[in-house]
C-alpha cells in the first residue's frame, strides 16, 4: 500500500510539473516542456554550448526526458553516473527525437547515436560515465565526433546516486 501511495504521489507531482511547464514554456528554459531535475548546467564540445538539466539520481536518470514534448534549441540532459560500466538507453515514452553521446571518465566521447522517438530499441553499450542527450542532429550540426572532449562542471554538492 505504501508503494502505491508513493507512486500516486509521484504521478500527481509529475502532472503538476508538466502543467506548470506547459504554462510557462519559453525559449529561456533549458527544457521547454516536461519534468526536469532542479540542477542546470552547460556543456561545451567543439565550441558548441548546450544548456542541460542534470540527472544524477536513479529517479532522475530513469525519468530522463520521458514526456518532454519539445526541447529548446541547444539544450538537453546530462546523465551522471557514479561508476564506469556499459549502459543502454531507450526512448520509451519519449516523444522528442534525440541524439545521444556516451562519454567516458576522461570526458571523451566514445559513442554517438541518433534515437527515434517512442521506441524500445536500445542504444549504447560502451563503457561510460556520462551520457548527453540533445535534440536529434545536434552533434552533426556542430561537427561533434567520437574522440572529442566534453567540458562541464558539476554543481557543488551534487549527489551522484549509484546504480544497483
Amino acid at each position: 500500500m505504501t508503494s502505491l501511495i508513493r507512486y500516486s504521489a509521484r504521478r500527481v507531482a509529475v502532472a503538476a510539473w508538466l502543467a506548470l511547464c506547459a504554462a510557462s514554456c519559453s525559449k529561456e528554459s533549458p527544457l521547454c516542456c516536461g519534468p526536469t531535475p532542479p540542477a542546470a548546467n552547460t556543456v561545451t564540445v567543439n565550441g558548441a554550448i548546450a544548456t542541460v538539466a542534470i540527472a544524477a539520481t536513479r529517479a532522475t536518470r530513469e525519468q530522463g526526458l520521458m514526456g518532454v514534448t519539445k526541447l529548446a534549441a541547444d539544450s538537453g540532459m546530462l546523465f551522471v553516473f557514479a561508476d564506469d560500466r556499459q549502459r543502454f538507453f531507450w526512448m520509451k515514452d519519449t516523444p522528442t527525437p534525440l541524439s545521444i553521446a556516451f562519454i567516458d571518465l576522461n570526458r571523451k566521447i566514445v559513442f554517438i547515436e541518433d534515437m527515434a522517438p517512442n521506441t524500445l530499441v536500445t542504444h549504447g553499450g560502451p563503457m561510460m560515465r556520462y551520457a548527453l542527450e540533445v535534440n536529434h542532429g545536434w552533434f552533426a550540426a556542430h561537427a561533434v565526433t567520437v574522440g572529442m572532449t566534453v567540458a562541464f562542471v558539476l554543481p557543488t554538492g551534487i549527489v551522484i546516486e549509484p546504480d544497483p
